[in-house]
Parts: C-alpha cells; sequence; structure tokens
C-alpha cells in the first residue's frame, strides 16, 4: 500500500522534519497541515491494519482518545472508515461507476423482485467486503417492513443468513481473523464463536444458511451463496417474520434457483464488469 502522507510541498520541495510539523508556516495555514497530517495518519493505520480500535489508533500514534474520535468521526460521516462491532475498518466504495459497466444489482433485481413476490418476504443482495457483508439492494416486502440491514449497511459477517454464506465460502484467513476478535452477540440467538464454524460446514454442506432471532429477535433468514468463476460473488436471502417458517424447504428451493438464475446472467468477464470486493 502506497504512503498517504505528503512527502512535498505544492512547489516540490522536500518537508523536513519541522516544516512537517509547522506545515511550512504559522497561523491557520500550518495548524491545516497538521490536522491534515494527523488525519492521513489515521487513515493509512486503518487501510493498513485491516481493523483496529479507536484505543489502538490512540496507542500507536501517541494522539489523545479525545483526538482520535474526532478525526475517526470526520472520516467515518465522509465514508472513508466503517466501524463493526467497536472495531474500524476501511471502507468500500458501493455506488455504481460512472461508466456503462453493467452493475451486480442491474443483474439481480429482477430476481429479488420475483423473490418477493413468490414468498411475501424481503429479499436481499449482500457481498463480502473482508470480514463484513455488505448490503448492495433490498426489494421489500411492503412498505412497513424496514429491517436494520437496508442498502449500504454493513455487518459483521458471523450472524444472519444473509452474511453466513458469505463467511462459509471465505478465506481461511478472514474466518480466523474474524473469530479471534471479540464477537458481539446481538441477541441470546447470536451464534458463540464455538458454534460458528461447525455451523459453517453445515452451510457448504447443504447449500444455505437458515437463522432463527440472530440479528432481531422474532426474525428468520435464510440464505444462500451465488457462485461465479468457481467462487462466491454475493448471497441471496430472504428475511421476514418467524411465522413465515412454513413451506421452508420451498423459500430454500426458490432461493437456490434464484442464485442459479443470478449466476447465469453474469457475463463472463464478471470481475470486469461488476462491483465486487473478493479481497482477503
Amino acid at each position: 500500500m502506497s504512503d498517504l502522507r505528503p512527502k512535498a510541498d505544492p512547489n516540490g520541495r522536500p518537508i523536513s522534519g519541522g516544516a512537517a510539523a509547522s506545515g511550512g508556516g504559522s497561523g491557520t495555514g500550518g495548524a491545516a497541515y497538521k490536522s491534515l497530517h494527523r488525519g492521513l495518519e489515521i487513515l493509512q493505520l486503518i487501510q493498513g491494519r485491516g481493523r483496529l480500535k479507536i484505543s489502538e489508533i490512540s496507542s500507536e500514534l501517541g494522539m489523545p482518545l479525545s483526538t482520535v474520535y474526532r478525526y475517526v468521526t470526520v472520516l467515518r460521516d465522509a465514508g472513508f472508515a466503517i466501524e463493526i462491532d467497536g472495531y474500524l475498518m476501511p471502507s468500500s466504495r458501493l455506488a455504481e461507476s460512472d461508466d456503462a459497466s453493467p452493475h451486480l444489482v442491474r443483474y439481480a433485481a429482477p430476481v429479488l423482485r420475483r423473490l418477493r413476490e413468490l414468498t411475501g418476504m424481503t429479499a436481499i443482495l449482500a457481498v463480502r467486503v473482508h470480514i463484513t457483508a455488505v448490503c448492495l439492494e433490498v426489494s421489500y416486502a411492503h412498505p412497513q417492513h424496514r429491517i436494520p440491514f437496508g442498502r449500504g449497511k454493513v455487518r459483521s459477517l458471523y450472524a444472519g443468513a444473509t452474511a453466513l454464506p458469505l463467511l462459509a465460502y471465505a478465506p481461511k484467513k478472514v474466518v480466523r481473523e474474524l473469530l479471534s476478535g471479540g464477537l458481539r452477540a446481538y441477541t441470546t440467538a447470536t451464534m458463540s464463536p464455538e458454534m460458528i464454524e461447525p455451523y459453517l460446514r453445515q452451510v457448504r454442506a447443504e447449500g444455505h444458511a437458515v437463522s432463527y432471532g440472530q440479528i432481531t429477535p422474532g426474525m428468520v433468514g435464510i440464505g444462500v451463496p451465488v457462485f461465479a468463476g468457481g467462487r462466491v460473488l454475493c448471497s441471496l436471502s430472504l428475511v421476514g417474520d418467524e411465522r413465515q417458517t412454513g413451506a421452508l424447504d420451498e423459500r430454500i428451493a426458490l432461493l437456490k434457483q434464484g442464485a442459479t438464475e443470478l449466476a447465469a446472467k453474469l457475463p463472463s468477464n464478471v470481475d470486469l464488469e461488476v462491483w465486487s470486493d473478493q479481497s482477503a
């Protein structure tokens, strides 16, 4: 990864230690430079580590916690960092590109709508970004059915039927890193770290995940992976009230059909034409 810290002033002159501290001058210009330099140091550390706590940034860079909180708030509000379960991570750009390349959402949207209409449940498209699941699109069962995991939202991979298929096929080092950190229990139904790996083996064997109240009490989720080029590109899932668990096998079959349909729509050069992040 390239070094984000400035190495020269606007005229190309090397910045010495003293100049770096003062910004080459005094007054508001020097203060602005120092502020920018601190922000870049924090961003660089987040990008380099992948996941760390605010207290770790404070210790690593020798900054007061209050200062780190202030800069992290700016980075998070600007979309450069996200916070999941107390850990800061670099964000990913979710917007469609400005060129004519088709986006994954365009291929998936008809599939999501059909799944919603056939099941009466909310249909979700998500991808894995490092150790998080990112929601790309939602087709709501009805206008009042608002779920926490909406479009553009980020969530840890260890809970919920939308995320678990992504974790089941993630690289082993991603699974190890996730399980080595502190896992917050969203509800009493959230799986413990000891339960997760055996369940991931079950997901791979059966080709789907089912969760009951792991994120929100009273809610049920069903999720399946979508394969492209021999690996999992994204997941499709259905979320609804636990009373909708009737005909579970039928809903699983519909999801798997939807995954097959979506995979068949994707171009052969899917890595170049749709947004995805398969970083380990």
